[in-house]
C-alpha cells in the first residue's frame, strides 16, 4: 500500500501551476532583460536564484508527498512517516532561503527607483533587506537545532529530546510576524515614491496597483503563521502539514510572481503595440501615408501615422521606473 494519498493531489496541483507561472514570468523577465535595456539588473539575479530553489523546494515537496505527507497518519507506513517529515524540514528551510531571496530581490528593484537625494528611503529598504535575511536565517538555526540529537527532529522514537521546541514555535510565530510585515511593506512602498515621478495619474495607479499585489503573499504568509501551532498539537501531523506547506510554497511563488509583473509590463506592452501596429499596416490601403516601421525595438510614427500607432505614454512610467533610463521612443 502506497504512503500517497489524502489532499497530496491537491497539494501538488496548486504547488505545480504556481511553479509553472513563476518560472514562466522569470524566463519572460530575462527575456525581456536581455533583448530591451541589454543586461541584467540584480533584482533578476535575486529572484533568478530564488526560482531554483523554489524548484527544489517543489521536487522535495514531491517527494515527501509519496511518503505519506498529506494523507492521514493511520494510512503512512511506519518507515515511510521518518522519511516524509524529514524531507518537509529541508523542505521547509529551502523555501525559507527561496523567500529571502524573493524579497532582496523585490528590494533590490525598489532601489533602482530610489534616486541617491532621497537617502532615508534607501536606508529604509535596507533596513528591511538586512531584517529579513538576519531573521530567516535564526529561524533556520533555531529550528534545526531545537532537538537533541537534530535527527529526533523527524525521527520521533530516536532517544533524546526537544526542550527547545517552544523556542522555535515562538520564535516561529515572530518570524511570521516579520515575513506580514515585510510583504505590506514592500506592497505598500511604491506608493510613497511614485507620485514623485513626472509621469500620468493612470500610470502612477497603475503601477501602484501592480505592486499593492504583494498583499497577496503577506496573506499567505499570515495563513502559515496560523497553522504552526496547530502542528505541534495536532493528532494527525501528516495530513495538517498539507495546509501549512500549501500557504508555505504558495508564499514563495507569489513574491516571485508578483514582483515580476512590474518589470514585465514593457514586454507586454511592446508585444500588444507591435502586434497592433502590424494589423493596422495589414489593412493600410495607403502605406505612404500612414505606416509605423520598427526601430530598435520601439515603434516610431512616421507621416500620416496615427499617435495612437506607438506605445502609449503610460509606458513612461515603466520606462522610468523599471528600465532606469529613458528613450523617447518608448
Amino acid at each position: 500500500m502506497s504512503s500517497f494519498g489524502g489532499s497530496a493531489p491537491t497539494m501538488l496541483g496548486i504547488s505545480f501551476a504556481q511553479t509553472a507561472i513563476g518560472t514562466a514570468l522569470v524566463v519572460l523577465r530575462g527575456f525581456a532583460a536581455s533583448t530591451h535595456t541589454g543586461k541584467m539588473r540584480w533584482d533578476f539575479f535575486w529572484v533568478v536564484f530564488s526560482t531554483v530553489l523554489g524548484w527544489v523546494c517543489q521536487g522535495l515537496l514531491v517527494q515527501a508527498t509519496r511518503y505519506g505527507v498529506g494523507n492521514h497518519l493511520v494510512d503512512v507506513k511506519i518507515p515511510d512517516l521518518w522519511q516524509g517529515l524529514k524531507l518537509t524540514w529541508t523542505g521547509l528551510m529551502v523555501g525559507l532561503a527561496a523567500v529571502t531571496f524573493a524579497k532582496i530581490s523585490i528590494i533590490a528593484l525598489l532601489l533602482t527607483v530610489t534616486t541617491q537625494v532621497q537617502p532615508r528611503r534607501r536606508v529604509l529598504l535596507w533596513t528591511v533587506g538586512l531584517i529579513v535575511p538576519v531573521v530567516n536565517t535564526a529561524q533556520m538555526a533555531i529550528s534545526l537545532t531545537q532537538c537533541t540529537p537534530s535527527e529526533k527532529l523527524w525521527y520521533k522514537l530516536m532517544p533524546g529530546n526537544c526542550d527547545r521546541a517552544d523556542l522555535a514555535n515562538n520564535f516561529g510565530n515572530f518570524q511570521g510576524a516579520i515575513a506580514v510585515s515585510s510583504d505590506l511593506f514592500l506592497a505598500l512602498y511604491p506608493t510613497t515614491i511614485v507620485w514623485d515621478l513626472k509621469i500620468s495619474y493612470r500610470a502612477k495607479i497603475a503601477f501602484c496597483v501592480l505592486m499593492a499585489g504583494g498583499l497577496l503573499p503577506a496573506a499567505a504568509g499570515l495563513m502559515r503563521t496560523i497553522y504552526i501551532p496547530r502542528l505541534y498539537v495536532s493528532k494527525d501531523p501528516t495530513y495538517e502539514l498539507s495546509p501549512f506547506l500549501t500557504w508555505a510554497i504558495t508564499e514563495v511563488w507569489l513574491i516571485i510572481i508578483l514582483g515580476s509583473v512590474p518589470p514585465l509590463r514593457p514586454l507586454f506592452e511592446r508585444t500588444f503595440k507591435r502586434a497592433k501596429a502590424a494589423t493596422r499596416r495589414a489593412g493600410d490601403s495607403e502605406p505612404a501615408t500612414s505606416r509605423s516601421y520598427s526601430h530598435g525595438g520601439a515603434f516610431v510614427q512616421t507621416i500620416g501615422s496615427k499617435p495612437g500607432d506607438g506605445l502609449s505614454k503610460n509606458s513612461e512610467l515603466m520606462l522610468t521606473v523599471m528600465d532606469n533610463r529613458e528613450e523617447g521612443t518608448y
